[in-house]
């Protein structure tokens, strides 16, 4: 059966322009947030820890599995199909884990400040995983544990989460936000990059003995994307006859960031790093690329430095293309490409949001199972969704922190939320009090929110915000 929901202002008759505020045909449930416990293989230690309640919706959809029709995974096959008329392109499809070390972090993660990450604090660890074999490892890298103790792989689309009991509440801030990674030994963190990871895959030779051997095939549980009738071009043009390769992982990344529209905390990550002759010139070769593949969409190229970046309107920075650490040979370079697949998906495909990539609703799904070419427009089910504006004022202690803020407005607010914007502060000239007011744009693409549905969410904010942080609401 199908059913109209129709919103009006509360102050305008239907005659009036815009009255009509929302159109749905089917509205899904919202999605609550839960708490994630998963267990990783991380540099040979089993570990087990909560991922922030935030990010529970995040986790475990497996938008870039080989059979997915989703966006991300559409533009990454765009992309790889473009790189690969100019040479070979090698994606590995090893199962890497969502946890780094923190001494991984502070070595390679190009232009990402420690702030912006996720720290985490382990419920276990333990360090006899040595006993289990590389195959077992493989096997068992990322598990997620349900209330029963039974456990599902990470190729299970839908992963079981075990919602909050008493233990886990008292564990709920697993995501520490206050220390410093170069005090504390032994921290961990939610991958802010692939960068960390490529490293380790690149020192493992795993891709280096293949591309300076054959430069055509793979090993182990690598796969290539070739173009069987340009084997022979040279992707440097005449570059000595030298053929580079890219070598690409892809996949989840986290950043603690404001909630603002188009700062992500959650997006998918395409990178690649290849070795070419520096006569090549190779970051400007491959801008050029990138600009003939992305250009038709509104993707403009700007250099600073020894960086290309990769920007459009409005979202700012897509991609970048930059030198990596220096190679053994100096005739020789190392570029690294870094790619936001979400929201390079959202100009490719019109889409009105970067968090309608992540609706379960299946008529999102629907436009994309006939694999639409880049270009095509997405026909939104949300007709002229209406914003909400409600403002939050209370009043902090000396250990206030922004960032656990952000955190709640997520959880609380189901992603229903757009933008935070700090308003108004005052510190108490006698108390070690501050005062701050907050403005929350409430806005969905995906669900027939309701100037109701939206007042629950600030309320149920409230609510988090007093027993969590220990505010006092004005």
């Amino acid at each position: 059966m199908m059913v109209l929901l129709l919103h009006r202002s509360q102050d305008k008759g239907f005659h009036v322009e815009n009255a009509l505020l929302h159109v749905f045909m089917r509205s899904l449930p919202y999605s609550l947030a839960q708490t994630l416990k998963v267990e990783e293989a991380v540099e040979g230690d089993r570990v087990h820890y909560n991922i922030p309640a935030e990010l529970s919706d995040y986790i475990f959809r497996e938008f870039l599995s080989s059979g997915s029709v989703h966006p991300v995974k559409l533009v990454q096959d765009f992309l790889l199909e473009g790189l690969k008329e100019k040479g070979l392109v090698s994606m590995t499809t090893k199962t890497l884990p969502f946890l780094l070390k923190a001494k991984q972090l502070q070595t390679c993660c190009h232009g990402i400040e420690s702030t912006h990450c996720y720290w985490i604090h382990l419920l276990q660890k333990d360090l006899n995983s040595d006993a289990h074999t590389s195959t077992d490892k493989e096997k068992d890298q990322l598990k997620s544990l349900d209330s029963r103790g039974r456990t599902d792989t990470r190729n299970t689309v839908s992963a079981t989460c075990e919602k909050v009991d008493s233990v886990a509440e008292r564990l709920r801030f697993a995501c520490s936000l206050d220390v410093d990674p170069e005090e504390e030994s032994g921290l961990y963190v939610l991958r802010p990059s692939l960068c960390p990871q490529m490293e380790e895959l690149l020192t493992r030779k795993e891709v280096m003995t293949n591309s300076a051997g054959s430069c055509g095939t793979t090993e182990g549980n690598n796969r290539s994307v070739e173009d069987e009738g340009n084997k022979e071009e040279d992707p440097c043009g005449s570059c000595n006859g030298v053929t580079s390769s890219l070598f690409g992982i892809s996949g989840l990344v986290f950043r603690n960031v404001p909630v603002n529209l188009w700062d992500l905390p959650v997006f998918h990550e395409l990178l690649l790093r290849g070795v070419f002759p520096s006569e090549c010139e190779p970051i400007k070769l491959l801008g050029q690329r990138f600009e003939t593949l992305l250009a038709p969409y509104g993707v403009s190229l700007v250099t600073e430095q020894e960086c290309l970046r990769l920007t459009a309107h409005p979202m700012g920075l897509v991609g970048q293309v930059f030198a990596s650490s220096p190679t053994d040979n100096m005739s020789h370079d190392s570029v690294t490409v870094s790619l936001n697949l979400d929201l390079l998906a959202v100009l490719l495909f019109s889409l009105p949001d970067w968090r309608v990539l992540w609706s379960h609703d299946p008529r999102f799904s629907e436009q994309f199972a006939i694999r639409p070419l880049p270009g095509t427009s997405f026909h939104s089910f949300s007709l002229f969704p209406e914003l909400f504006s409600f403002d939050i004022s209370f009043w902090t202690g000396p250990s206030w922190e922004e960032k656990k803020f952000y955190a709640m407005v997520r959880e609380a607010c189901c992603g229903t939320v757009e933008q935070v914007k700090l308003i108004d502060m005052f510190s108490h000239p006698d108390l070690s009090q501050t005062s701050y007011c907050y403005r929350l744009i409430y806005h969905s693409h995906t669900h027939a929110l309701s100037h109701t549905q939206a007042l629950q969410f600030h309320k149920h904010l409230e609510s988090l915000l007093s027993s969590r942080l220990q505010v006092t609401i004005r």
